[in-house]
């Protein structure tokens, strides 16, 4: 999965389109979860490809979309990354 696309995409496109390409991969976000998530989207690294993502990043993602939907989202990008 090329996750720079994928944030691309998300970042441009309006909220229910982020909710229908969040819906393709299989994650259900409601329009007020992807509203949440969009400032964050501007604090994620490459970098993190090596280093790890921040902790501090995943308590805010686990804030705005709760913790189980956060767990499935870092779980999809760790299996990604296998």
């Amino acid at each position: 999965m090329d996750y720079v696309q994928l944030l691309n995409e998300v970042k441009m496109s309006d909220d229910y389109e982020a909710q229908q390409i969040a819906r393709s991969y299989g994650v259900n976000l409601s329009i007020t979860e992807i509203r949440a998530l969009r400032p964050l989207l501007n604090e994620i690294s490459f970098t993190w490809v090596f280093t790890g993502i921040p902790e501090n990043f995943i308590r805010k993602v686990s804030q705005a979309i709760g913790a189980e939907k956060a767990e499935m989202l870092f779980s999809m990008y760790l299996d990604a990354k296998k």
